[in-house]
């Protein structure tokens, strides 16, 4: 689907369908920022510049929390997190504004700039 958007999807991501936990974030927040951590930790590891997701609970957990979880790992992630759609907004044209990236907390940057062009 990635590379159907015209991006080039990380092949060897083994955490691409993994879950962040869903609702333990509220309930068992050590656990889901533990499955969190994986699953940015992998896309790093494989040379993902951003991770695209169609999950709105994994969309938030993985940008929201990547500064509690860089403060209790010692990491220093600051990965781009996306919904699907999002992706294709740009994709088919649409300017950042029109493909909601200015909500992002951490900017996907790159997808802006092609967004802007």
């Amino acid at each position: 689907m990635i590379e159907t958007m015209g991006a080039e999807a990380c092949d060897n991501y083994e955490k691409k369908v993994s879950c962040c936990g869903g609702a333990l974030a509220f309930s068992e927040p050590e656990k889901s920022q533990a499955l969190i951590k994986d699953i940015i930790e992998s896309a790093y590891d494989n040379g993902a510049d951003m991770i695209v997701t169609p999950c709105p609970v994994c969309q938030m957990n993985t940008e929201v929390y990547q500064e509690q979880i860089n403060a209790t790992y010692g990491t220093k992630f600051k990965m781009p997190v996306v919904y699907y759609s999002t992706l294709m907004s740009v994709a088919y044209g649409k300017s950042a504004k029109e493909a909601a990236l200015n909500g992002q907390i951490i900017k996907a940057k790159q997808l802006e700039e092609i967004a802007n062009k």
